[in-house]
């Protein structure tokens, strides 16, 4: 038995080693940008006769986006050959993966091409000005290999240039390397002529990649871009890359942001660099993005460790992966001086009222918002404010208030950032992921007491944030006035083009007791058409107990309904300082703020 063991392990490291031999070239190429199409070629070498068979995958989602995307629908005229040009048998075994036949080859050659179209979704994207390329949408690769070391060679097109986060290979400029096709794949390409601003913080090399026209200040963005860096430099305590990179997609339509594991993408309106509303709103998204290059992409929920590219990867712990990010990317600015402490109150202010206003906060937990990010969170009903909570933004509260609740049962020793860090270190990148349980554990090491009714409350259950309680930890008071709002009797509407839509009607009003439904269009006030804006005005001049006609088209019927506007009383909060804190109250509040 022992000597059939010895046996068997030996021949495991020989399987092992040979598949290391298979050396793997991608390549890309752009014909005629205005049609769209990225012309992606694949290359096995050194392939063993007795491997039959090879599958070949294109993940069915992206990191940082959890929904399934189908990327394989994009993809045309995949064929496959031998070394000198023979055509292989292949065929699809399921929506995503395709299966050659080798024929006994050691070299294989695969081409195919990808429909790329979607820059709003930072997947893959390509026109006559530029392009765009997230490796899970458009390299597919092969299981087997998956972890083998890998290069890229771009086609040079006219006068354009890449800017990505991969590693230049033998000194051309058009070739890349990466370790495996997860690296490969996390390393997103912008093709052409972009502005690359570099400069270098601490000695690590960083560049922003400025795709689009805008009105901005260059000195000024790389200053602001450093403090934010070195603020997480002090936070985090270690830096996981060499260089960095911020890709951004500046057009009128763009928005958003996509982490990566050395790099980010992000979109935002050349009118943002117009006010410094729009300006910080942007350094809110840099900030948040470039938290994620240690929460999330160092440090990951165990259900997204490792990564399966060909189904759901379900976790119960993006509260903490993205809530908390977005509870931290606005205090990393009030820490760098960037935010003032003034309108990070008003944050809170906010966050209090749509914790308490939103029903769908005491229907479904943080948790459960994770878990079901899959089927609910990013594929939104019209029912989801009523039903639905919010990962990103209830997450960032219940993180805002466990952070308070640590320093206070810590007597200001510790805090969430600790806890960060300690998780940072022993959870270490694809050798283990964490659980709520493990997070919760950590918390309790440092709080130096049992936070599971915490937990119960706020994470797996739906009670009411207790904020007075936890703000008054850092000597914060929340006060309220209660103030008479007259909405539009429960409705949430949206213009698109000429047409007034209703996207959702809220439980209880009386929109929904007048029978209005989610898709209908409004087209008359009490008899009259008005445009969206004037509806608005007309509704802000009524009061409680005036009665409104809406006329609307569902189905191309028309029908009309009588609402009655009903007085709610909602609080409106703000926060006020404590003029006589105590010691206590002052060193949280010092140290949480990082100002007086």
């Amino acid at each position: 038995m022992k000597s059939l063991l010895i046996i068997l392990t030996i021949g495991l490291i020989v399987n092992m080693s040979s598949s290391k031999d298979v050396s793997i070239l991608y390549t890309l190429a752009v014909k005629n940008p205005s049609n769209h199409y990225f012309d992606i070629g694949i290359i096995f070498k050194g392939l063993k006769a007795e491997e039959k068979t090879i599958d070949l995958v294109l993940p069915v989602w992206r990191p940082g986006r959890y929904l399934i995307f189908d990327f394989a629908s994009g993809v045309q005229d995949f064929s496959a050959f031998d070394s000198k040009g023979n055509k292989l048998k292949w065929h699809k075994t399921d929506k995503t993966t395709w299966r050659l036949e080798t024929a006994s080859n050691s070299e294989i050659r695969i081409a195919y091409r990808v429909y790329a179209d979607e820059f709003q979704t930072r997947t893959r994207g390509l026109d006559d000005t530029h392009g765009f390329v997230n490796g899970t949408a458009v390299f597919m690769f092969s299981p087997k290999y998956r972890d083998n070391p890998l290069e890229l060679q771009v086609e040079k097109y006219n006068n354009w240039h890449i800017t990505t986060g991969l590693e230049n290979s033998e000194g051309d400029a058009y070739r890349f390397r990466a370790p495996n096709y997860d690296y490969f794949s996390d390393c997103p390409l912008e093709f052409g002529t972009q502005k690359d601003i570099e400069f270098d913080v601490d000695g690590k090399k960083h560049v922003i990649s400025f795709y689009g026209a805008a009105n901005y200040n260059e000195q000024r963005m790389i200053n602001d871009f450093a403090k934010i860096i070195r603020e997480n430099y002090r936070f985090w305590g270690k830096i996981p890359y060499e260089r960095y990179v911020f890709i951004v997609h500046c057009t009128p339509v763009s928005g958003g942001g996509t982490e990566h594991i050395n790099s980010t993408v992000v979109g935002v309106k050349p009118a943002a660099f117009e006010t410094e509303d729009g300006y910080e709103s942007f350094l809110r998204l840099i900030s948040h993005e470039f938290f994620h290059t240690w929460n999330v992409k160092q440090l990951k929920p165990k259900g997204l460790t490792p990564f399966d590219f060909t189904k759901e990867n379900y976790t119960s712990e993006l509260w903490i992966a993205e809530g908390g990010t977005s509870y931290y990317d606005g205090l990393m600015l009030v820490r760098t001086g960037q935010m003032k402490k003034e309108e990070f109150y008003k944050e809170i202010k906010r966050g209090v009222e749509d914790e308490r206003r939103r029903p769908g906060n005491r229907v479904q937990s943080v948790a459960e918002s994770s878990f079901d990010a899959w089927v609910k969170f990013w594929r939104r009903t019209p029912n989801a404010f009523n039903s639905e909570s919010d990962y990103y933004a209830k997450g960032s509260y219940v993180c805002l208030v466990l952070d308070l609740e640590i320093r206070n049962a810590s007597e200001g020793k510790y805090s969430l950032d600790v806890v960060f860090k300690a998780m940072y270190e022993r959870f270490p990148l694809d050798v283990k992921g964490y659980t709520n349980d493990d997070f919760r554990k950590v918390c309790e090491e440092f709080a130096g007491k049992k936070l599971s009714g915490f937990f119960d409350d706020y994470v797996t259950g739906t009670k009411p944030i207790e904020w007075e309680r936890f703000l008054g930890y850092a000597g914060l008071e929340l006060r309220s006035d209660d103030s008479t709002i007259v909405p539009v009797v429960g409705l949430i509407t949206s213009k698109k083009g000429d047409k007034i839509l209703v996207e959702q009607v809220l439980t209880g009003s009386s929109s929904e007791k007048a029978g209005i439904m989610s898709g209908d269009e409004i087209i008359a006030f009490n008899g009259s058409r008005l445009s969206y804006e004037e509806m608005e005005n007309r509704i802000k001049e009524l009061k409680t107990g005036d009665r409104v006609k809406l006329t609307a088209f569902r189905n191309d019927r028309m029908m009309e309904f009588s609402l009655t506007l009903e007085e709610k009383k909602l609080a409106n909060y703000y926060l006020k300082e404590n003029e006589r804190p105590s010691s206590l109250q002052k060193k949280i509040f010092n140290d949480w703020l990082r100002t007086e």
